[in-house]
């Protein structure tokens, strides 16, 4: 907890005494500051409060989180690693340390901005069951033995999607004329009648029956139809794709006696490939070998092994000066080829301290995400919330990359860059001349990252999809909901909040070995493959124990009470979380302990687990009298975890400890005027962030053709007229 290490003399600042260039990673529920600084946020609570649970689950009853596993914890620690690397780049310019302050509140925050820009931009609150447009749509559909996901498109992916999935259906003799006569060219699924959606989903159930997840899957991958199987943790281990990639790693466990088949790395690189290289070591295992090393260093070994780290040793009082007024990242030059969230997330992270990120993109085939969660739902190329989210703080060239010439441009912007990162469908950018090869030989020591579904090879490296569907596909939407209910609809993209932050983890680890080396490299980022690590102990548990994870609600094995109740006012709720029997007792006592408190049926936790459907109502019972901060508060200030379920309305406008930490930040931006957009979730003590607008699109064509390509004005004249430059 804040504090905690200061009163043992051994907080941040008793540390830098000890060895200046320290880094110090501080990870706690809140951060080290606010007014929530000091509360308790196990799992359920962190979810609540940053948002993410809201919005999770069915209309007709409690929001719901993910039941096994602490994603939120999990989120912190991809943050940071971002956070500590960035801090280290600092330290290699300034030879400075500094505290890095993680808060697990905000690293949920951070995955929920869907809905903080949903508000910002339409004051609407995302409610539980997704969007409008899909709204009277069944998306999770049951098979022959589990579950997918698969969903109607309108317009120009309703042809290439929704099109090609009838056909198959018409070869297989299961559709009929009604579904057949649609034309998903101009199918508009917000305006649709909810009884032509009825019409389809008989035909489209009936069909999936008839399947398994695996046909299913084949299936679609033949088609490049957007279908995906709710995976299990069984399904998973049997993946072809990730057999095909050699993803699976065999680790022995000598005190076992056996091997167990792990995760592998998360992100495959062309020249230091990540490897997972030992199982978790037992308590104590290296005493005697870390201790000898360590007590065996003189102060002269210790100053040559700080300077082997990368301390700077040739650093002048002007240099120095210099060098502590910059970003962390200044100097860093990217060309940013992505799209939609996932790919452009990563460059906002960099961006944020400093890098300069020149996002290279068309005005004939702009990237849809600009025209979607429209500020005042009025229509403009930038007035969508969520781009200009991901894209804030680059800088926008319009440049039409179909044309040859466009290639040409594109490569001259890779020839004075340091980084490239792409999130094109595996095997684009080499098709269309912009593949590692033929960029190193533009620039050697380029490092370059491509990101996308399921990686560059592999059978289902082509097959397409959002964020949805591999939140499908990795598991996640199996364990989260209720155990008599189908699968939960993911309300968001989850995966495309997971994949940022070890894509930017990649690219300063990459900046770290070319200052080392002089090289640069390539790395396949499989967004596949980088999440599955927020499935592990789930995906183990099936390795060695053949468990299947299943859905439990908000059930906890360790806990009760432990879920949502319901408090004053429309759909507010409260989290609570009690542990311990001294947790229950203080429960008790913030309740005004009534008698069945101390009833036999709850005064220990087995008991409490036995009757939880009936403590889960008398919990109720009390909350429902309540406002949602009031029962929070007494909870929190008796040692009692308990977070308020927050929407997207009380995270930007209301919540006093992302307030006090200045986590959203508001900007000024010509079209859609003022708005908020939120800060990376760790704090650098030496080194603060600067969130600024995104661009307009091509707002800086001049100054990147000009002044970093030096082209002239009539060179650039001759490139608009033949649409290069758009």
């Amino acid at each position: 907890p804040p504090g905690y290490m200061d009163k043992l003399g051994l907080g941040y600042s008793a540390l830098e005494k000890v060895n200046p260039g320290v880094i110090m990673v501080s990870i706690t529920p809140f951060g080290q500051t606010g007014p929530y600084k000091d509360y308790k946020a196990p799992e359920i609570v962190a979810w609540a409060m940053g948002g993410q649970m809201y919005t999770w689950g069915d209309a007709d009853r409690p929001p719901v989180r993910m039941s096994h596993h602490s994603q939120a914890y999990l989120h912190a620690a991809g943050q940071v690693v971002v956070g500590a690397l960035i801090a280290l780049h600092h330290r290699q310019m300034t030879g400075e340390g500094q505290q890095v302050d993680i808060s697990i509140h905000e690293s949920v925050v951070r995955t929920t901005y869907f809905t903080t820009v949903e508000w910002d931009m339409t004051k609407i609150i995302q409610q539980r069951g997704g969007r409008t447009a899909l709204a009277g749509q069944k998306r999770v559909w049951p098979c022959h033995d589990g579950y997918v996901l698969f969903f109607y498109q309108g317009g120009a992916r309703g042809s290439r999607h929704s099109l090609p999935f009838v056909e198959w259906m018409e070869e297989e003799g299961m559709t009929d004329d009604f579904i057949m006569g649609i034309d998903w060219d101009t199918l508009d699924l917000v305006a649709i009648p909810q009884e032509v959606l009825d019409r389809t989903a008989k035909p489209t159930g009936e069909f999936f029956m008839e399947h398994t997840k695996a046909e299913l899957l084949e299936g679609a991958v033949r088609r490049r139809i957007q279908l995906y199987p709710v995976s299990t943790t069984k399904d998973i281990l049997e993946s072809r794709q990730l057999a095909a990639r050699e993803f699976w790693v065999e680790m022995e466990h000598p005190e076992l006696g056996t091997a167990i088949t792990y995760p592998g790395a998360f992100v495959k690189a062309s020249d230091t490939p990540p490897r997972v290289s030992r199982r978790a070591p037992l308590i104590g295992e290296h005493n005697q070998e870390v201790y000898e090393k360590e007590l065996a260093l003189s102060k002269e070994k210790l100053l040559a092994l700080r300077q082997a780290k990368g301390y700077p040793t040739n650093l002048n009082e002007k240099s120095l000066r210099e060098n502590l007024k910059k970003k962390p990242l200044a100097g860093i030059r990217i060309a940013d080829f992505t799209w939609q969230i996932a790919g452009p997330l990563t460059g906002r992270l960099l961006a944020d301290y400093g890098a300069e990120v020149i996002k290279i993109e068309g005005r004939r085939r702009s990237d849809p995400w600009r025209t979607m969660r429209l500020k005042d739902n009025i229509l403009g190329i930038n007035r969508g919330g969520g781009w200009n989210h991901d894209n804030a703080g680059k800088l926008s060239v319009a440049l039409n990359i179909a044309h040859p010439k466009g290639i040409e441009v594109a490569k001259k912007f890779v020839a004075r860059a340091d980084i490239v990162v792409e999130s094109f469908a595996g095997g684009v950018m080499k098709r269309m001349g912009l593949g590692y090869e033929e960029l190193k030989k533009i620039k050697p020591d380029i490092i370059m990252l491509s990101t996308c579904m399921q990686g560059q090879t592999g059978p289902h490296a082509n097959h397409p999809g959002l964020g949805y569907h591999l939140t499908a596909l990795l598991g996640f939407s199996h364990i989260t909901g209720w155990p008599d209910r189908e699968p939960a609809w993911p309300p968001l993209p989850y995966t495309d909040f997971i994949a940022p932050h070890l894509s930017a983890a990649a690219i300063l680890a990459a900046l770290d070995y070319r200052r080392r080396s002089g090289k640069g490299q390539y790395f396949d980022m499989s967004q596949y493959e980088s999440c599955m690590h927020f499935m592990t102990p789930l995906l183990l548990d099936y390795a060695v124990n053949q468990r299947e994870a299943m859905r439990m609600g908000n059930r906890h094995s360790d806990a009760a009470p432990h879920a949502a109740y319901r408090c004053q006012g429309e759909d507010r709720w409260c989290s609570i979380a009690v542990f311990t029997d001294e947790e229950w007792r203080s429960f008790g006592k913030v309740i005004g302990n009534p008698a069945w408190t101390n009833n036999h049926k709850f005064n220990i936790l087995p008991a409490r687990k036995k009757n939880e459907d009936e403590l889960d109502r008398l919990v109720e019972e009390w909350t429902i009298n309540h406002s949602p901060e009031k029962v929070m508060n007494m909870m929190q200030a008796a040692g009692v975890a308990a977070g308020v379920l927050e929407n997207n309305e009380d995270l930007l406008d209301h919540d006093p400890q992302l307030k006090h930490r200045h986590f959203f930040r508001e900007l000024d931006h010509p079209e859609i005027g003022r708005h908020k957009i939120g800060r990376p979730p760790f704090v650098l003590s030496k080194s603060p962030c600067e969130v600024r607008r995104a661009p307009l699109l091509g707002e800086h064509n001049e100054y990147a053709l000009k002044e970093l390509l030096g082209l002239s004005d009539d060179e650039i004249a001759e490139l608009v007229i033949e649409g290069v430059i758009e």
